[in-house]
């Protein structure tokens, strides 16, 4: 039987062309390699969530399979759209190679201690993927996401340069090449953690539907059906949710002894209006079974208790409203968090805040650091080019409610946000904040050389008798308004096994003072938000483990 192999023509794609000419032969065919050209390839200085249509690297290698100028086309299984083309089956799934996330970093950027990927603050992570991106936010908003183009050798290369200081790629890639990876340091993601594309690490084998002799010959030959049934689910997951290779998802399936263990991710915003990204973990008695219930939580967009931070149950002790943040970076790493509402905020009587907002000029900066001061802008009235910034989305989208839009929003803090802020000397920044708020961002604007005009506008109430929740792993203390709350609670239930961590140094040292043990944030340049993420991330393996 003689046999055309039409295929990309990157390093990887045709490693994957002469390993199933390699397979094809020893069954006693005779082979050639019809290397083409395609749409992905040609269009490689543009990211591929901003390419219109489907099929980028695989319509000119169907067309070649539908023409008759091909029998067989190999693809990397996690390119094909989710609708076959017409006239074209998959003939053959092999057994799959390795399907995790591979993490290569530049030594300079390299930080162990760091939550959840070992990197520095503020590094600069290369990829194309959407599924990557949203990962790579979730976990580390600090990160700096940079889109990343061209084959598994170019990417590395440029990692290898400096202009990237890490790089994410699918293992199997790196490993089927055999690729150098001297200068960087290789990190295999776990799948549970940083989940990858349905059907990565496995290759599709495609033939006319109509070529019945040689649909049986390469299926023969090199099908496996346990990964057939494997790929399928995971790709039942990308069909179910309606999205392409732009929907930020990811999925995988891994056989365990009791049956079979589904991961799933999808970002923020799908479906449309849920608040944060969010990982989901199902058993099933079968690939589709475990993935159809990923598939249910996925899509019904509710926190879902999976993710790097899954099953930590968290209190946070403050006002509520001014937890929200903070409580929502927590659900979308998986965490159970509970908002205890021990102290009040109360509007300062005889502040002219709209008066306040007035004297800003074209070129300044509103800060705006919490809800409360977002919600009390509504009705305000500012100048043309003053623009806003807010720390945390829900900041932001309070801001948006109250009549204004953010220009930036900082995740990691006001320190991050005062460093964040595209702003020269010469203008200003306004501060209308807490009468209790904490110096970080004056500080940063400090450092810049940035003037800041700050005005107490609300101030809070501690809620006397303020119960506690006593079925949590870890609480919060926002502040020290709310250790003062707690402390009548705290001396009349001893021995509880909570984890105390403080938000602040001031808030550590009303802690300390209260004789309650408790971890505090360190002494680095992170926000003290990301301080205390890390701190969870070292805490949620011993504290689940152990319940």
């Amino acid at each position: 039987m003689k046999i055309r192999i039409a295929t990309r023509g990157s390093e990887l794609a045709l490693w994957q062309a002469h390993y199933t000419k390699s397979k094809l032969e020893g069954a006693g065919a005779t082979v050639e390699i019809l290397v083409l050209k395609t749409r992905g390839d040609l269009i490689d200085n543009v990211p591929l969530s901003k390419v219109e249509g489907k099929a980028f690297f695989t319509a000119e290698i169907e067309r070649a399979l539908l023409d008759g100028d091909a029998e067989v086309a190999v693809h990397s299984h996690k390119d094909l759209p989710t609708e076959m083309t017409p006239g074209l089956v998959i003939a053959a799934v092999p057994p799959r190679a390795t399907h995790n996330e591979r993490l290569l970093v530049r030594p300079d950027a390299l930080d162990e201690s760091a939550a959840f990927l070992p990197l520095k603050r503020g590094a600069r992570v290369g990829t194309s993927a959407p599924r990557r991106l949203e990962q790579l936010r979730t976990l580390r908003p600090d990160l700096v996401v940079l889109d990343l183009r061209g084959n598994v050798p170019t990417r590395v290369r440029k990692a290898r340069e400096g202009q990237y200081d890490a790089v994410v790629l699918a293992a199997a890639g790196l490993d089927r090449l055999e690729l150098s990876t001297e200068g960087l340091v290789p990190v295999d993601l776990p799948i549970e953690l940083f989940v990858p594309a349905p059907a990565q690490g496995a290759l599709a084998i495609q033939t006319r539907s109509d070529d019945r002799a040689t649909y049986d010959f390469v299926r023969r030959v090199m099908h496996d059906e346990g990964t057939e049934v494997a790929i399928a689910a995971e790709r039942s997951l990308l069909s179910g949710a309606g999205g392409g290779c732009s929907l930020p998802l990811a999925a995988a399936v891994q056989r365990h002894a009791a049956g079979y263990v589904a991961y799933g991710f999808l970002g923020a915003g799908h479906p449309a209006g849920t608040a944060h990204a969010r990982w989901v973990v199902a058993k099933g008695a079968s690939p589709r079974e475990a993935m159809t219930t990923v598939l249910g939580h996925l899509t019904a967009g509710h926190a879902t208790g999976a993710g790097p931070l899954g099953g930590l149950r968290v209190a946070l002790a403050g006002s509520a409203h001014d937890g929200s943040q903070l409580a929502e970076r927590l659900a979308a790493l998986g965490a159970r968090v509970v908002t205890e509402r021990v102290i009040e905020l109360e509007p300062l009587a005889g502040v002219d805040l709209a008066g306040f907002v007035a004297k800003a000029r074209s070129g300044d900066v509103i800060a705006v650091t919490s809800r409360q001061a977002a919600r009390m802008l509504a009705g305000c009235k500012v100048q043309d080019g003053v623009r806003f910034a807010a720390v945390g989305h829900s900041t932001a989208r309070q801001l948006k409610e109250s009549g204004f839009e953010a220009s930036w929003t900082g995740d990691g803090g006001a320190r991050e946000l005062g460093h964040k802020l595209e702003i020269t000397g010469k203008n200003s920044v306004f501060w209308p904040c807490a009468a209790e708020a904490l110096p970080e961002l004056e500080e940063a604007l400090k450092e810049r050389g940035i003037a800041l005009s700050k005005l107490a506008i609300y101030h809070t109430r501690v809620v006397k008798g303020a119960q506690l929740s006593s079925d949590v792993d870890v609480r919060v203390y926002m502040s020290p308004s709310a250790v003062e709350a707690g402390l009548a609670w705290e001396r009349a239930n001893p021995g509880r096994a909570t984890e105390r961590f403080a938000l602040g140094h001031s808030t550590a040292k009303a802690l300390e003072a209260a004789a309650l043990p408790a971890r505090a944030p360190g002494c680095s340049s992170a926000p003290i938000t990301d301080e205390l993420v890390a701190e969870l991330s070292r805490l949620v393996r011993k504290t689940v483990s152990q319940r």
